[in-house]
């Protein structure tokens, strides 16, 4: 009995000698079913994965640059489009004759009817029925020679509002182009995330199968396949998170180009941080000659200064020339004796007595009057100078410049209130920009420590020299560093596109 027990002792004990000594020959063999069961089950990934596809409708992919990107959305975009027809109602209007330099040239014409049963007191007057009818013409000429300079200010105002209509269009579309670049850059950086995380669940499902060879072999627990189980699926559900989050982040991309929402993009801009070293002085100056809103508030300081010149030019005198000419043609039906012809008719009583004698009395004849249409003309022309000076209105004018220079004033302070704000801001982002910059490099430097650990880490742990629980802690501070890196290098890229808003050049860098 006691042989038989030292027997199967040795044979036990040859058991593990031979499982230890040909462990890498095995592992060579298990290599090979790893490679073949990673085969079937991508083969299996690939089908549901195409089925899926074959289920949805079929929509392109595109590839896509940043230049292109910022190119489609400034041509869709609905409020770039709104402030392009601004610029242009401006420039139509900023010309010498809306602002009043060219003179007002008027054509007026009437035609009149009458109709007029007339039993006059005055003994030239046509009795009887009267129907006149006439057409009148006229032709107006007015010229302003003076009016305290208005018209010079009207133009410089229309210039001024040009600008403006220009300046607002700029402040949109940098707000486009931030928005296009930071969306664009947002889809590259989940899908940089996405590839994180699918690299995180191919080491955890290489973990998990090479842990079930081993329960498989007798050298693992259901403990331990369990647990990599759960992480390999814990690890399989952050990538199908992630994957709707690319989704949705393409989608918001669509609605800033205007583009269908379902389209799909192939990025050729990489999510990439250029270390650029900038001076804060050299980027203050800047802004305060190239910033838009600063540039638009001083041109709405030089309207309200305008507006302060108009009014003081309502206080002087306005001279005025008309010329032009007149005319008409009449036409009149009454009761009127015929120039030739006619119906001689003997007067009822005598004229008059031959030496005043009343027997020798003198008849008269006349020509009876008929109803007749005559017609006439006139026309002339006048050359009129009037002078319109206010001398008193209740103080209105005084106040309107009174009221002129206050808004002239408050703009002032505006813009001086809006250049030391941009400029607190601008410090605050260049300040930020410095920050993050160095982030990048940290979270770069603490990514390449990740990849190192978690190498070695998996080495100690296929050597028996670390715990599961050690390499997925390990695992988990590498997808962490990778994911803060591309974190760091999006918010060290939103810093830097804010830097160049700030000093007006967005617009400038989009169109290289």
């Amino acid at each position: 009995m006691f042989q038989l027990s030292k027997l199967i002792f040795r044979l036990q004990a040859a058991s593990l000698r031979l499982q230890a000594s040909s462990l890498q020959s095995i592992t060579a063999r298990s290599l090979s079913v790893i490679i073949h069961n990673s085969q079937l089950v991508a083969c299996g990934l690939w089908l549901a994965a195409f089925s899926l596809v074959a289920s949805l409708p079929a929509h392109s992919q595109d590839t896509l640059s940043l230049a292109h990107a910022v190119q489609i959305g400034l041509k869709n975009n609905f409020g770039v489009q709104i402030q392009q027809l601004n610029v242009e109602a401006a420039k139509l209007n900023n010309t010498w004759g809306q602002a009043g330099l060219l003179p007002t040239i008027n054509l007026i014409a009437s035609q009149n009817n009458n109709a007029i049963e007339r039993k006059p007191a005055n003994p030239f007057a046509v009795p009887g029925l009267n129907i006149t009818d006439n057409v009148l013409g006229q032709l107006d000429v007015q010229f302003t020679l003076f009016d305290g300079f208005a018209v010079k200010i009207a133009k410089q105002r229309l210039g001024q509002l040009e600008t403006l209509s220009k300046g607002n269009a700029a402040f949109v579309m940098e707000n486009t182009v931030q928005s296009i670049v930071l969306g664009y850059f947002q889809v590259a950086l989940e899908k940089e995330r996405l590839q994180v995380l699918i690299k995180n669940r191919e080491f955890s499902k290489e973990r998990y199968t090479y842990v079930k060879l081993k329960k498989s072999l007798g050298s693992a627990i259901s403990f331990d396949v369990l647990q990599e189980q759960n992480n390999y699926l814990t690890d399989s559900a952050n990538v199908l998170r992630q994957d709707i989050i690319v989704k949705n982040a393409t989608r918001n991309l669509n609605v800033l180009l205007n583009e269908d929402i379902t389209k799909t993009y192939t990025l050729t801009n990489a999510l990439q941080f250029e270390n650029e070293n900038y001076e804060f002085e050299s980027l203050k100056s800047k802004m305060v000659s190239s910033n838009t809103n600063l540039r638009n508030q001083f041109v709405s300081q030089e309207l309200l200064h305008n507006a302060t010149r108009n009014s003081q030019a309502n206080l002087s005198p306005t001279i005025l020339l008309n010329l032009g000419g007149t005319g008409s043609l009449d036409q009149q039906y009454a009761k009127f004796r015929p120039s030739t012809g006619g119906t001689i008719v003997k007067s009822a009583s005598p004229i008059g007595f031959v030496n005043d004698d009343p027997l020798q009395p003198v008849t008269g004849y006349s020509v009876a009057s008929e109803y007749l249409t005559q017609t006439g003309n006139s026309y002339g022309g006048y050359a009129n100078l009037s002078l319109r000076y206010t001398l008193f209105n209740g103080g209105q004018l005084r106040r309107a410049v009174d009221n002129a220079q206050i808004q002239e004033k408050i703009a002032k302070l505006t813009t001086d209130q809006l250049k030391l704000s941009l400029e607190n801001s601008l410090l605050a982002t260049f300040d930020l920009y410095n920050l993050r910059k160095q982030l990048v490099s940290i979270a770069q430097t603490k990514l390449e420590a990740a990849e190192l650990n978690l190498s070695l880490a998996n080495e100690r742990y296929k050597n028996g020299a670390l715990s599961a629980i050690d390499l997925r802690i390990v695992q988990e501070n590498y997808r962490s560093s990778a994911l803060e890196k591309f974190a760091a290098i999006f918010d060290g890229l939103a810093s830097r596109i804010d830097l160049i808003r700030l000093t007006g050049g967005l617009i400038d860098n989009a169109a290289k």
